[in-house]
């Protein structure tokens, strides 16, 4: 934080610095004009395409990464382009508030350069760490994400008290046991169960849901959500259950339309504690379930702070996109690991600490007030003219 506000003082004199020079020499002049701005903004404008379009990750080894177009927002143009941008706009700001002191856009131009302002020394200044923690195991410290790791000990603990993860339903489809893609190759094809015409089925109320993959008709005759598939036999059969290592689990009626041959099995996805099952059509292929693909999850946590002789501990929720803040730390749920099962997963959390986000707020902020006070100018200048 000190180091940014040592490049802010310096930034801020230099603009000052150049302006007073600019009214001595001509070519400095012309970094006052909308021309020098206009330049600039569109140097600025490529910088943020290339972020928008191009992911940030530096690890990658790719050809995008080892001309820096993957770290960019660390490289010296990025940073350079930041710099000219600031510089001129300021100084444009400057001349503006000379020239037209009781106008509207001096204050806007002003709100964008504090939010590009305060999104640089952000990218300089920002902060994350990692937090990897098991349910109901409360933890004090997380690693600095840098090229060199550091822990640090946080002024609160995180524990993850509880976490649910809901599941798009099950896909039966029909791959290449060789290769393992889905067939067939020219349009893959699959049968994701359709819950709400089971329930209708399983009431008596509709048809069984069907469909044809391949030469085989495929028809969904019972499914569980949760169960344990046993195999006894040579044959596959499942019980509902919520214990743990629970799998989805589905029952198939399948017939030939080649031969006319039927088959009845249950197929699953299996878990952590239970093996798949599946059926072999023949030798090259067979019939089975997709592992469950996450709908949406989310985290329950509880965050033990000290405040004076006191513990408080405060109860709050986090799932993708939606972040939660304490003591000026943003936390956002940023990966599950279920290879221990499903039941105690290992929880991946990224604090961000960014002391600038205030600042660019603060020129949004300038930005929308200067726009309604141009509107309201705009519509009292038209009412007032319609009266003369």
């Amino acid at each position: 934080m000190l180091t940014t506000l040592v490049l802010s003082a310096i930034l801020l004199v230099l603009i000052v610095l150049l302006y007073l020079l600019s009214r001595k020499s001509k070519v400095l002049k012309l970094f006052c004009t909308p021309l020098a701005v206009c330049i600039t903004a569109g140097l600025m404008l490529i910088t943020c395409l290339i972020l928008g379009l191009i992911s940030q990750n530096p690890e990658s080894q790719d050809f995008l990464s080892r001309i820096g177009l993957r770290s960019f927002k660390d490289s010296p143009w990025f940073i350079s382009s930041t710099m000219l941008f600031l510089l001129v706009l300021g100084m444009f700001i400057i001349e503006q508030y000379r020239l037209h002191p009781k106008n509207t856009s001096p204050h806007l131009f002003t709100g964008i350069w504090v939010v590009v302002f305060g999104i640089l020394m952000s990218n300089l200044s920002i902060q994350r760490y990692l937090w990897i923690g098991w349910k109901d195991v409360p933890k004090w410290e997380a690693t600095l994400q840098s090229p060199d790791p550091q822990s640090k000990k946080l002024p609160f603990a995180i524990e993850v008290s509880q976490y649910r993860t809901d599941y798009y339903p099950p896909v039966i489809y029909i791959v290449d046991s060789k290769t393992g893609r889905v067939l067939p190759l020219e349009k893959p094809t699959s049968m994701p169960i359709d819950i709400a015409q089971y329930k209708e089925y399983a009431a008596g109320k509709g048809s069984a849901q069907q469909k044809q993959i391949q030469e085989w008709d495929i028809k969904l005759v019972e499914y569980l959500p949760h169960a344990w598939v046993h195999f006894t036999d040579g044959q596959y059969s499942a019980e509902s259950t919520q214990d743990e290592g629970n799998a989805p689990a589905a029952k198939v009626e399948m017939k030939s339309n080649l031969t006319g041959e039927t088959k009845t099995t249950w197929l699953s996805c299996g878990s952590a504690l239970q093996l798949p099952s599946f059926l072999r059509l023949d030798s090259s292929r067979l019939i089975g379930m997709e592992d469950p693909v996450p709908s949406h999850f989310i985290a329950h946590l509880n965050l033990y702070e000290i405040q004076g002789d006191t513990g408080i501990i405060r109860l709050d929720s986090v799932w993708p996109n939606h972040p939660i803040g304490i003591d000026g730390y943003d936390i956002y749920l940023k990966s599950v690991k279920t290879e221990a099962g499903l039941w105690n997963p290992d929880v991946q959390l990224e604090l961000v600490k960014d002391p600038w986000k205030p600042v660019v707020y603060g020129g949004l902020g300038l930005i929308l007030l200067s726009l309604l006070e141009m509107l309201i100018k705009g519509l009292f200048c038209k009412k007032k003219q319609s009266n003369d």
